[in-house]
């Protein structure tokens, strides 16, 4: 008995040695996996925010005192219900961001150009990653349901002209340790900067964001 456990041992043990190792495509794609629920709370918080249009520009000489006040009155209930309603639609939001599947984003299907900051001290493995394309499989084990949008179609056609926003990911850069991982979200009207660190339990979070509005689209 004592020597069929230790068969057993020796065994798992050559087995644990010689498991696949998980290839730097993968290792991108567990990172993208674990914050694109970050990175979609993030949104948003920042830019999903709908203002109204402003109080319109009263005349004085064609108001009298007592219909400029209610005209104040008016504008300022409108501000109001519209604070009140996008109070409930973040709510409602933020929660089915958190809810596996829930919530469906569109994402470019290629992962950007990468390079290292310049005032960034981490030693990657890579200081810089060419762009490659992505498969949607690797979005498989994320919170979010991803539909990839191809390049052309972002600009033209039915996704350009729906309205719905569609992420532009880069590459992601590791560190040695595989602790600490980096990768940029480009946007249209804003482009920031993601810093990640590894948990205890093998899961990725967002450690800061850095936005840039200096940054441009590279695709090669």
């Amino acid at each position: 008995m004592k020597k069929a456990l230790s068969v057993l041992s020796i065994v798992l043990f050559l087995f644990s040695c010689t498991e696949k190792q998980k290839s730097y495509e993968e290792l991108e794609a567990e990172v993208l996996c674990d914050v694109l629920p970050e990175v979609l709370e993030r949104e948003l918080k920042f830019y999903s925010v709908k203002i109204p249009p402003p109080p319109q520009t009263l005349d004085s000489l064609k108001y009298n005192d007592k219909q400029l006040d209610s005209i104040k009155m008016l504008d300022s209930l409108s501000w109001d219900a519209h604070l009140k309603d996008y109070k409930v639609y973040y709510q409602n939001r933020l929660s089915e961001i958190r809810q596996y599947k829930k919530v469906q984003q569109k994402v470019l299907d290629t992962l950007l150009y990468v390079k290292k900051l310049s005032a960034d001290e981490t030693v990657y493995l890579k200081s810089e990653l060419d762009s490659r394309k992505v498969g949607l499989d690797e979005f498989n084990n994320s919170n979010i349901n991803v539909n990839l949008v191809p390049y052309s179609n972002t600009f033209e056609g039915q996704d350009r002209n729906s309205g719905e926003q569609v992420l532009f990911l880069t590459r992601v850069l590791m560190d040695e340790k595989g602790e600490n991982s980096f990768f940029t979200v480009f946007k249209f009207f804003g482009t920031y900067h993601v810093f990640c660190r590894k948990l205890k339990n093998n899961k990725w979070e967002i450690r800061k964001v850095i936005p840039d509005d200096n940054n441009k689209l590279r695709l090669e």
